[in-house]
């Protein structure tokens, strides 16, 4: 099936790297304006929208931008939804990907840990959800994409305050399904072991630099890419409108072990 987004607009918060810039790419793919946020990668979010417009545009009035953003400051996060709507009139989407992943054992971990992860794993979704949500609400449709992990359903032991952070997006994200109907969709996506060992941050007993280990906990067998999730993304976005308040892991069933 193929899903169209054109003439919608997507904002995709840290979609300057990673799974971020995957789903900025889709999106593109797909017809959509993407508006793409940073908080220090200003250089990589500008390389990208530069990108999208020679390489992914559909159309010659398919737009892409740029805006820096504390999605956890209340006062930016409302500057930054004034700002896109003033350049793109509306908000049809919203993805909230933006987020830190740290390993913090039981031994070492402390109150900075737990801050740090929730303000940027779970109070700046809630606030871009609000704002966002309130500009969708006024227009009478959208929908809001969760990037959550799997490991907010399953925690591990040596990353208590990032698990704690996604499983609190997983409630976050049932919560606005409620609140933002019946015009406006919010789904949660849960990602299992997407990226390669080299690219984790992790790197203890739960996330091991052998490939066969990781692959080994996988029933399909294989790791997970970004693409995985963009394409999720986009069909969340765009395909079904009856789709809300799901939580769905896009883990090749890790979450079953």
């Amino acid at each position: 099936m193929t899903i169209s987004l054109i003439n919608k607009t997507v904002v995709v918060t840290g979609g300057a790297k990673r799974v971020g810039r995957a789903i900025a790419v889709e999106c593109a793919r797909s017809g959509a304006n993407v508006v793409v946020t940073y908080n220090a990668s200003r250089d990589e979010a500008q390389q990208l929208v530069d990108e999208l417009k020679i390489e992914y545009s559909m159309s010659p009035n398919q737009q892409f931008a740029a805006f820096g953003c504390e999605l956890s400051d209340d006062a930016q996060v409302q500057r930054l939804v004034g700002e896109v709507v003033a350049q793109f009139g509306r908000v049809d989407a919203l993805v909230n990907n933006a987020a830190i992943f740290r390993r913090t054992p039981f031994e070492t971990m402390n109150e900075r840990d737990f801050d740090d992860h929730i303000n940027s794993n779970l109070k700046a979704p809630f606030l871009t959800c609000k704002h966002f949500g309130d500009v969708m609400l006024a227009q009478q449709s959208g929908a809001i994409v969760n990037i959550a992990d799997i490991h907010g359903l399953k925690p591990l032991k040596n990353y208590i305050p990032y698990c704690a952070s996604k499983a609190g997006l997983i409630s976050l994200t049932e919560s606005f399904a409620k609140a933002l109907a019946p015009n406006v969709r919010v789904n949660c996506i849960c990602p299992g072991t997407i990226l390669p060992p080299s690219e984790t941050q992790g790197n203890g007993e739960e996330y091991s630099d052998d490939v066969n280990q990781l692959v080994a906990r996988i029933p399909l067998a294989r790791l997970g890419s970004p693409h995985d999730i963009a394409q999720t993304v986009v069909f969340l976005v765009g395909g079904p409108q009856f789709i809300s308040g799901v939580v769905l892991p896009v883990d090749g069933a890790e979450h079953l072990k």
